[in-house]
């Protein structure tokens, strides 16, 4: 088959596109639409799969089993917790459920994303701007609630001349503010590549078996190709979540240690 009889490559960054799936319109109280989209799809079934896997480990401590898949999931929980001890310190165990939430969400939220023909959640730039800004905008309320007014010398680093004084807060202030777009676009960015990626090498491989019999022969090699850069975006899916859950504990330590003071407890200032 000729060049010019080939079929056109899909658009790689179709996948990414939010569609409708259902759609229900009333003119009830004006216009009102309620659609269940792609990305609305994948988050429902994320949030369910997380809450069966803990209890069916649940069920298994109750009935006095301990096997493989428990120990796989308590040592999860052990990982997660040890993160929050060396990062930010014995105080910060009192975030151990929502960092332990968050963790899995985005790492399951991942590797949906990679299962042919469904949707990665966490590749819309909407998804992972809104978490992270709300993690920031929660570390900063965290901060005024434990050190008052005195969260603000967060934005002054120690020792700084009093000249250079309204120009260091600006720039720490665009820092700070920029935690919330770096966080939530260093991991809708990474795995847009990878998902770009898998699409091109997949396309080349079903073009290339249905284009002769010679490419039906040499597909076995982008097949081989595909499958270790599936395992190799698993990997990344993992990595992803655990760059995100580091950073949103640098973020937490920040606030509650300001200028590497010791850690205060949250319950402490209540």
């Amino acid at each position: 088959m000729s060049l010019l009889k080939m079929p056109i490559i899909n658009n790689p960054l179709e996948q990414f596109e939010i569609i409708k799936l259902i759609a229900i319109e009333s003119p009830i109280f004006g216009y009102i639409q309620i659609a269940l989209t792609n990305i609305g799809l994948s988050l429902l079934l994320v949030i369910p799969f997380i809450i069966c896997l803990h209890l069916l480990s649940t069920m298994g401590s109750k009935v006095g089993r301990s096997n493989t898949y428990n120990l796989g999931m308590e040592s999860l929980f052990g990982f997660v917790l040890n993160l929050i001890r060396d990062q930010v310190g014995p105080t910060g165990q009192s975030f151990l459920p929502f960092v332990y939430s968050l963790f899995l969400f985005i790492l399951f939220a991942n590797l949906v994303g990679l299962v042919p023909y469904s949707f990665g959640a966490t590749t819309q730039f909407a998804l992972t701007l809104g978490l992270s800004s709300t993690i920031v905008l929660g570390t900063t309320f965290l901060g005024l609630s434990l050190h008052g007014l005195k969260f603000f010398s967060l934005f002054v680093p120690a020792g700084t001349p009093l000249v250079l004084v309204p120009l260091l807060v600006v720039i720490e202030t665009v820092s700070y503010t920029a935690r919330a777009l770096s966080l939530g676009i260093r991991l809708a960015a990474n795995l847009i590549s990878g998902h770009i990626l898998l699409k091109i090498i997949a396309t080349f491989s079903w073009h290339m078996a249905s284009s002769s019999l010679l490419g039906f022969l040499l597909t076995p090699f982008p097949i081989l190709l595909l499958s270790a850069l599936y395992v190799l975006e698993a990997g990344v899916a993992f990595l992803q979540a655990y760059v995100f859950l580091l950073l949103t504990l640098s973020y937490i330590k920040d606030t509650m240690a300001l200028h590497g003071e010791s850690t205060p407890s949250p319950s402490a200032s209540s």
